[in-house]
């Protein structure tokens, strides 16, 4: 069974939310300068992927958790990208979980909080948040990083804003994805749960992006570390 820790900074009410999105925003900001900096001198090596493909984690559009609800807003196709790329950290780290269990442990334990009543306080979440991989993962600071956890064959998992990761101005927000390594073009082998759509094709869900591209949009990572996570399993 999973035992996730509570969210400790969970805001209370939109003026809490503004403050910690005000903390957190200058704390992105501030990763995608030094990413900006490290890619000047960066020597991008080929880093081949070490995971099996019966390894990726269900569908998040199209599987039999898609219209699993998320809270009591949305559910998992429309919001769930978060909770893919830990089902998949877990799955790669040799972790079983069950995944409608992760949902309603990242729920019940705060990870969810944008949505207000007409007095401003918090009754609901529309996104995941971050400190649920603060909690279960390692954040990264340095590109040198990411790529010594690649190489070390440990899992990185993304946050990209979606106008990089898609090419396209008009895309606003942010996404998570697995970085499972750089092919010899220097592209980004990306595995993205929305692109799943056939768990018997499962080679579809790679995405292969310029790095360096991606590299510019990549606005916080997380190494996910199999001791850490099975502190979190009881058996």
């Amino acid at each position: 069974m999973l035992r996730i820790p509570r969210n400790e900074v969970i805001p209370r009410n939109k003026q809490e939310r503004k403050r910690l999105d005000a903390i957190e925003g200058k704390r992105l900001e501030l990763f995608q300068r030094m990413m900006l900096l490290d890619l000047r001198n960066a020597q991008i090596p080929e880093v081949k992927p070490t995971v099996s493909l019966d390894l990726y984690p269900i569908s998040q559009k199209k599987s039999e958790y898609s219209q699993l609800p998320y809270g009591k807003v949305s559910d998992i196709a429309d919001a769930g990208c978060g909770l893919i790329a830990v089902e998949y950290a877990y799955r790669a780290n040799g972790i079983q979980v069950d995944f409608p269990e992760l949902v309603k442990e990242v729920v019940e334990k705060g990870y969810r909080a944008y949505v207000y009543d007409n007095d401003d306080n918090i009754v609901d979440g529309s996104g995941t948040e971050y400190a649920l991989f603060d909690n279960l993962g390692i954040r990264l600071s340095r590109l040198s990083e990411i790529l010594e956890c690649l190489k070390a064959q440990a899992i990185v998992c993304i946050l990209i804003q979606n106008s990089v990761y898609h090419q396209d101005e008009k895309k606003a927000g942010n996404h998570f994805v697995i970085l499972l390594g750089i092919d010899n073009d220097k592209n980004a082998i990306i595995m993205d749960g929305n692109k799943i759509t056939d768990t018997k094709h499962q080679e579809d869900a790679l995405v292969r992006k310029p790095f360096e591209k991606m590299a510019l949009g990549i606005r916080a990572a997380w190494k996910f570390d199999k001791k850490k996570l099975e502190t979190f399993v009881s058996r």
